[in-house]
């Protein structure tokens, strides 16, 4: 069983209990039978009625690299498996599990107009394939209206020309009230590093704080590409 952690909005006050940029947390731990625990909103007896929108996210399976230049071989994934010839990178520096932090802070929701639905945020990432062949669902799901926001890749990118970058392909299927083929939109964002990855041990912390920072600004270049702002390059 995946475990999900199940972000949504309340509207009354006196509910909050969590504040998670403009979104509020309302759950319970639900042990699941093969020991697995999900966290999931409680919704109240009106909502569980008429059904709520749901927006599914899914985070990348880690950091990659590449590199762009001729000083060295261009060897995928070289700088964070620590090939000679490539910078030195700090363990594991934006795993699965750090994504999913960040996107529970990212206020993903409001970001992507999706104001009065569950948030639900997968603790794994989908199998590629997956992403790039089916035209429906990605999990099973009874939602009268149902979409995903999916990390298809992130990259720690050093080019000699142009310096280092985050770069996020990301995906948004929506899939209305139906089960596919879904409208897509997809492309590549980037940001510029300054820091990472940090050329002394005194500068990880800082390093490591620009790359979650150049995450959410990639979520957020996203969400204006999607609605008409520059795009860099659209996913086919």
């Amino acid at each position: 069983m995946m475990t999900v952690i199940f972000v949504r909005r309340v509207a009354s006050a006196a509910m909050l209990w969590c504040a998670v940029s403009a979104t509020v947390i309302s759950a319970q731990i639900v042990n699941g039978n093969d020991g697995s625990l999900t966290l999931s909103t409680t919704p109240s007896s009106d909502e569980s009625e008429s059904g709520r929108c749901e927006l599914h996210i899914w985070p990348s399976k880690g950091l990659r690299s590449v590199y762009h230049g001729w000083l060295h071989g261009g060897i995928v994934d070289g700088a964070v498996n620590g090939r000679d010839g490539y910078p030195e990178v700090p363990s594991d520096p934006l795993t699965t599990a750090r994504q999913v932090e960040l996107l529970k802070d990212a206020g993903v929701g409001a970001m992507m107009d999706r104001l009065d639905v569950d948030v639900i945020i997968h603790s794994e990432a989908p199998v590629s394939t997956a992403i790039r062949q089916s035209q429906g669902r990605l999990t099973t799901s009874s939602s009268p209206c149902y979409s995903e926001l999916i990390l298809e890749d992130v990259f720690f990118q050093e080019d000699f020309v142009n310096g280092s970058s985050l770069k996020s392909l990301i995906r948004f299927r929506d899939f209305g009230s139906g089960e596919g083929p879904p409208t897509q939109f997809g492309t590549w964002t980037k940001t510029p590093l300054k820091i990472f990855p940090p050329k002394e041990a005194s500068s990880n912390e800082a390093a490591l704080t620009e790359l979650s920072e150049a995450f959410r600004a990639n979520l957020t270049e996203f969400a204006a590409a999607r609605k008409g702002g520059p795009i860099k390059r659209r996913v086919k």
